[in-house]
């Protein structure tokens, strides 16, 4: 038996009481159909020969797809798929009696489904002397440009010269949160012509603020920069010292157009204009600007939602976001607007599951790449590349204590490759997770991005319950992130998360840029509120400690606390070589088990379990409703034991098991649960007596809280069976943390729950899952 350290749990959450298995290497039913699109088709036929168009090819699978017997292909021949809005799938889009619908690349050909027009051709000359080009009749609008292929840089002051920092930049003084003013000095701004289209792009702290600019007054030395509204009415809600001394640059003004690769556009005449790069010919270039925000969405609902669909080898590119020309934008961390504004996915989905997105390519995308939730379940992102991405790479999103519906849990991010988000909305991030449970982020490489590479968790105000748990960050290679901001880290969380491990992770080459303020950079930050998470034997070097980039941070100042920290100082090599992307990557084997006892009859002995009732009784129960039911375990007298089990595959290493009790008396020695190997050894054992929840810790029986009769609470085990060591959370707060084992064992394969000889009263259990990742 090998004795590493703990590693990790996911708790996951299924539907209706089913097994669920992910499979190492996902195997496919065999094709019940292939269907074709292609840039050109038409019609209906949708065969090789007269291919469809990807919404032909959508409807004609919506005729076949309501009792498959296989799953169904859709091909999408080579070539450009140039949309002007997304195509949308929905329920009846979906797989059925478990096949999934394939989206995916004809063999050998790359497919690129993009968002862009093209607006080659037309330019003449506008001015010899400054090499400037223009071209008339523009709209609609846009804020990205790309020419050749490489995006084009919006006209800027101080002119972009370093695509880590994103910078120069010049530093604002401070400002007046009465007037809502900006102080800079007086010779960084100018009455440039069409005023109110400039923009002052701000990056105070951990904020990203695009912000239109109204009007400005100057004095001798200084000048005082007015805002329009909304964005003047959010961006100054912080104590005066959090403006002073902010990277800044203004864009977007005819004057500012001096640097070969920059542009233009004048929304009033519709004019673009443009400066090029050496070796472009503006008579025959490649110019192309996005006309939509999103290209793919996945609309279920939680009385709908969408499930086995399969988007393979595909490309993405050429989205937009315009909402901050004609709103300007105030945006926490992650790229989150402050108000109503909510920035899209190029690719987005809510409300589904057993949704795959694998090999694909996410470039040069105007908003947030893949952004998945509310609602999305038992879903994997493998495989993926995300490049030039103008906020997120991956958003996943839950709200704060969701709903069952509304909750994204057990969602797979592994071995993607993300490099060069936040490129216009500079505090976008890698791979964000908000409020979400069980989910894995693994073996992902994430690099060359202003801010933070990874984020969980939101802001909660208080240490208290958040609804996130039981995610893993894992093995992952981030580096040269954090290049413009401070208050971040490499990876990053907020709030309480029981259950939540950060181990194996390779974080290096970390400096504190001269743009960023005075709050911390480190590479492991556990930040507000950041509770009962396990972050261990990660490795992290060339940490520019002189710049003032500190390997880890945790904010105990505000909350942060119970979180357990462990050899996170050391350079193990192993670590160092599994961490990131690999072309052997095998998606991880979780596999479940999960009782609801919803399926039951009330008064029958709950299916599949072996009940040896004694002088009790072991039935399941409207408890607590007929829609909800729960198990009954019920004792009147002292006399033999009344016990209920359930076995299953033996599992080893880590092991989480989470159920719910509910104990009637204080008193009455009640087993809720106990663990047991292949052999009938209790590994673990937990009871309910004499109004304390009680474990043995090795051989040593241990109070460990006070219960009340008559109330539910939820355990959470999670369970090592290399370390013959156990965490133990009650209600999402961690009451136990490295404890012995009761008895050293190889594995578990069972749970008992029961009330024993010498004992009598009653209790109830529920909603009993168990996961072996």
């Amino acid at each position: 038996m090998r004795k590493t350290a703990l590693l990790t749990v996911v708790i996951a959450l299924l539907l209706g009481g089913v097994s669920y298995s992910l499979p190492r290497t996902p195997v496919h039913a065999a094709i019940q159909a292939t269907y074709y699109a292609a840039p050109t088709g038409s019609g209906t036929a949708c065969t090789l020969a007269a291919p469809c168009s990807m919404d032909g090819v959508r409807d004609k699978v919506r005729t076949v797809n309501a009792s498959m017997t296989g799953d169904i292909d859709v091909m999408l021949r080579g070539g450009l798929y140039a949309l002007t809005g997304p195509l949308t799938l929905d329920y009846r889009d979906s797989g059925t009696n478990g096949h999934s619908i394939i989206w995916r690349n004809y063999a050998g050909e790359t497919p690129i489904i993009s968002g862009e027009r093209s607006l080659a051709g037309g330019w003449t000359l506008h001015d010899s002397g400054a090499g400037i080009y223009k071209k008339t009749g523009v709209a609609p609008r846009f804020r990205q440009l790309y020419v050749e292929g490489t995006a084009a840089v919006r006209s800027r002051t101080p002119n972009l010269n370093d695509p880590d920092t994103m910078g120069g930049y010049y530093k604002t003084i401070s400002a007046n949160l009465t007037s809502k003013q900006y102080k800079i000095i007086k010779s960084e701004v100018s009455s440039w012509s069409n005023l109110n289209q400039v923009e002052m792009v701000v990056q105070p702290h951990w904020y990203h603020n695009q912000l239109r600019v109204a009007s400005f007054t100057t004095d001798a030395s200084y000048a005082y920069v007015s805002f329009l509204s909304p964005e003047q009415d959010f961006a100054f809600n912080k104590a005066a010292g959090f403006y002073s001394n902010n990277a800044y640059h203004f864009e977007n003004a005819y004057e500012l157009l001096d640097s070969p690769g920059e542009w233009y556009l004048d929304r009033f005449t519709n004019t673009l204009y443009y400066k090029p790069r050496a070796g472009e010919n503006m008579a025959t270039a490649s110019v192309i600007a996005p006309v939509t925000d999103t290209l793919l969405r996945l609309n279920g609902t939680m009385t709908n939602p969408i499930h086995h669909l399969e988007f393979n080898g595909l490309n993405f590119r050429h989205t937009g976001w315009d909402t901050p020309s004609t709103n300007g934008l105030v945006a926490t961390q992650a790229a989150s607007p402050v108000n109503s504004l909510n920035v899209p996915g190029s690719v987005q989905a809510t409300y589904g599951y057993q949704i795959r997105f694998v090999g694909n390519t996410f470039r040069q995308l105007g908003a947030t790449g893949l952004k998945l939730g509310n609602g999305i379940k038992h879903s994997q992102v493998v495989g993926n590349i995300f490049e030039d991405i103008a906020a997120n790479g991956i958003m996943l999103t839950s709200p704060r204590l969701a709903s069952a519906a509304d909750l994204t849990e057990q969602v797979l991010i592994g071995n993607n490759a993300i490099s060069r988000v936040g490129q216009l909305y500079k505090n976008g991030i890698g791979i964000v997770g908000a409020f979400v449970q069980g989910v894995v982020i693994e073996h992902n490489e994430i690099s060359y991005s202003p801010y933070m590479g990874i984020q969980f968790g939101g802001q909660t105000g208080c240490n208290c319950e958040t609804g996130m748990r039981s995610n893993r960050i894992h093995a992952n290679h981030i580096h040269h992130v954090m290049q413009l901001y401070d208050d971040g880290g490499a990876i990053y969380t907020l709030g309480r998360q029981p259950g939540t491990i950060i181990d194996r992770n390779y974080i290096h080459d970390l400096s504190k840029s001269t743009y960023a303020m005075s709050y911390p950079v480190a590479g492991l930050y556990l930040d507000n509120y950041s509770e009962y998470i396990r972050v261990q034997d990660n490795v992290l070097s060339s940490i520019d400690t002189a710049s003032g980039v500190t390997a880890t941070y945790e904010q105990t100042g505000i909350g942060a606390i119970n979180n357990l920290w462990s050899n996170n100082d050391t350079l193990d090599a192993t670590v160092i070589s599994e961490a990131g992307v690999s072309s052997s990557y095998t998606e991880p084997s979780i596999s479940l088990f999960e009782e609801n006892f919803n399926g039951g009859t009330a008064g029958t002995p709950p299916t599949g379990w072996t009940v040896a009732a004694g002088s009790g009784s072991v039935q399941i129960a409207n408890m607590p409703s007929t829609a909800d039911k729960s198990v009954l375990v019920s004792k009147a007298v002292s006399t033999s034991s009344t016990i209920a089990k359930k076995t299953w595959a033996n599992a080893d290493g880590i092991v989480t098991m989470q159920l719910r009790i509910r104990p009637e008396q204080t008193g009455g020695w009640k087993m809720a649960p106990y663990v047991l190997s292949e052999t009938g050894t209790a590994a673990i054992s937990i009871a309910f007596d004499a109004g304390f929840i009680k474990a043995y810790i090795g051989s040593t029986l241990t109070n460990l809280q006070s219960f009340t009769a008559g109330a539910w609470y939820e355990l959470l085990l999670v369970m090592d069976t290399d370390t013959d060591k156990f965490d133990l959370y009650v209600d999402g707060i961690r009451i136990l943390a490295n404890a012995a084992f009761r008895n050293a064992v190889e594995n578990v394969g069972g749970i008992q729950l029961g009330i024993g000889d010498g004992h009598a009263g009653s209790f109830y259990f529920d909603h009993i899952q168990m996961l072996t990742p």
